[in-house]
């Protein structure tokens, strides 16, 4: 096979591998989610810690598994606030995640909570929001 031929073969294959997190996607709201969520675990700052930990002043988790992911009605308080709310933001992609979290408790043993999520694919801003939903 030519080198011209080689590269070919790679270009396709990148672009297939890359087009299974298309933006707005469900796998890319998967992705964004594990990313968000690896970040909590580590500490550092993200998007996906909940309320309740924020208030209680929580451990970070220490593990997490998606329990469902469905399409959801997008968050029309999913944009930049210092612009007006886009008028094509009723069609902007939404899934709902079910999320079991597990916590250290206070006695050292494993606590699940499921947490609910809203994650938004704001088309405009080309950027992922997350709510907490209650």
């Amino acid at each position: 096979m030519k080198t011209s031929q080689c590269w070919s073969v790679l270009v396709v294959i990148g672009m297939i591998g890359c087009s299974a997190h298309t933006v707005g996607t469900e796998a890319a709201a998967r992705k964004f989610f594990d990313v968000e969520f690896q970040k909590w675990m580590a500490g550092e700052k993200n998007s996906v810690s909940t309320m309740v930990s924020r208030i209680s002043m929580h451990q970070e988790p220490i593990s997490y598994e998606i329990r469902s992911v469905v399409p959801d009605e997008p968050d029309f308080l999913a944009y930049d606030k210092a612009h007006e709310l886009p008028k094509d933001w009723r069609t902007w992609p939404a899934f709902k995640l079910n999320v079991a979290i597990e916590w250290k408790s206070q006695a050292g043993t494993p606590l699940t909570n499921v947490t609910t999520y809203t994650l938004t694919w704001n088309a405009d801003e080309k950027r992922w929001y997350v709510m907490e939903r209650f």
